[in-house]
């Protein structure tokens, strides 16, 4: 089977895909990424081929921050996602596309894998189905994100509350993207979206592959869409950090507290990290492990504790076993590791797909969501005593952990990746 993998200049969007292109080299399927020249170095580390995208492309999410200065001054939320929806996403259609169609012509592909926010897949969907490759798109976060299907459920909240908040989620990110997207199909003379826009994703493809859990999805999000699969968890790709020279040290009759921004929303650690290590600093019975997803360690602006280890990076598959709490700003993949591990949650983070995983992990009962982008150390430190002192949130965490263990992820996605392309030839 050839496969064409292709990814949004973002590098938690690429990570799960060369997860994947990794299960499928093991068992000598071919396969190729198509990505942002910026990422390159991260596909060639994980020992996958690598094709740059058509020089004009620009994908990589970097770039358009720094085209977009204007982007820093939208409040956090709804009214950033629906900016980075209409001026990144949907603005990179047409080139996306361009360069999907070269590389299937040095490469025929008989499956494009892309993730689900790789809009330059809705052209080649939008046309006839015989004259294209068959198309998978993988879940990168919560089943369609931002689209009204997953609105945080928030307590308290009255009928007309809920409604203004309805009425702002389609000003905001709703109308707009569905605009945008099909202005981009018109110039490609494509006819507009058969369904609403942010749920193209998982109603167009030929199959939808969702690395989580049913369990932590909203219930009916799903039910309706019988070509979304769900696989479990995905290993991290190859390439990852080495253990760093104190983990032999550690006291490992203390709790471990995992503390991450991730790799894009970590320029600013008075977030999260520092609130962390400032409201934790006198817990004598924890040690508190914080990854600066490759920032300089001087970036930090506390000083650092002593019940404090720091490191650019950490390999999570190595950790995770003896970790006890992760505090997060809501990064979907970290949230599924740790949930895989049956490890509860603190969550703090209110921009691109934050809001809504944070919802997700108070909803599902595995832990709390302080509802904020700025946390401050004395919500950090309350919540940790409330995860630590009611055993709830660890036993619910080990409920889901069981059904990701139900999962044979490596053998589900090579089955339904070979049905689909078997199925597509016999249409």
């Amino acid at each position: 089977m050839k496969v064409l993998i292709a990814s949004s200049g973002v590098p938690g969007h690429l990570n799960p895909l060369l997860s994947m292109a990794g299960i499928l080299a093991r068992h000598n399927h071919e396969v190729v990424v198509q990505t942002s020249e910026e990422l390159r170095p991260i596909v060639e580390a994980a020992k996958v081929p690598f094709i740059s995208e058509v020089p004009e492309a620009n994908t990589f999410v970097g770039r358009f921050v720094t085209k977009f200065p204007e982007r820093a001054h939208k409040i956090p939320g709804m009214e950033m996602t629906g900016f980075d929806l209409e001026h990144f996403f949907a603005r990179l259609i047409p080139v996306q596309a361009a360069g999907l169609e070269l590389a299937l012509r040095d490469f025929p592909a008989d499956v494009v894998l892309a993730d689900s926010w790789y809009w330059g897949t809705l052209p080649m969907l939008m046309g006839a189905r015989k004259k294209r490759p068959a198309v998978v798109h993988l879940g990168i976060s919560v089943l369609n994100l931002c689209s009204g299907k997953n609105i945080p459920d928030h307590s308290g909240l009255t009928e007309e509350e809920r409604r203004t908040a309805r009425e702002k989620r389609e000003h905001l990110m709703l109308n707009p993207a569905q605009a945008a997207i099909d202005k981009a199909l018109a110039k490609l003379g494509c006819p507009p979206l058969p369904c609403p826009a942010l749920e193209s994703m998982s109603l167009l493809p030929d199959l939808y592959l969702h690395p989580g859990i049913a369990g932590f999805e909203y219930p009916d999000t799903s039910s309706f869409l019988s070509h979304v699969r769900y696989i479990g968890r995905l290993p991290l790709p190859a390439g990852q950090a080495p253990l760093p020279d104190w983990w032999l040290e550690l006291d490992k009759t203390k709790r471990l507290v995992l503390v991450t921004q991730g790799t894009f929303a970590n320029l600013d650690f008075e977030q999260l990290v520092g609130p962390t290590l400032t409201g934790l600093s006198d817990f004598d019975d924890l040690i508190v492990l914080v990854t600066t997803g490759g920032q300089p360690i001087e970036s930090i602006p506390v000083e650092i504790p002593t019940n404090a280890r720091i490191a650019k990076f950490l390999p999570f598959e190595l950790i995770m076993p003896n970790v006890d709490l992760l505090i997060t700003n809501g990064g979907y993949g970290t949230v599924n590791m740790a949930l895989s591990h049956g490890i509860p949650i603190i969550s703090a983070g209110m921009t691109e797909d934050k809001e809504e995983v944070s919802a997700h992990v108070q909803w599902a009962g595995v832990g709390i969501d302080l509802r904020t982008n700025q946390a401050t150390p004395e919500a950090v430190r309350r919540a940790t005593r409330d995860i630590f002192n009611n055993p709830v949130y660890r036993d619910r965490a080990k409920e889901l952990a069981l059904e990701f263990a139900s999962h044979n992820s490596e053998g589900e996605l090579l089955q339904l990746l070979g049905d689909c392309v078997y199925l597509k030839t016999e249409a």
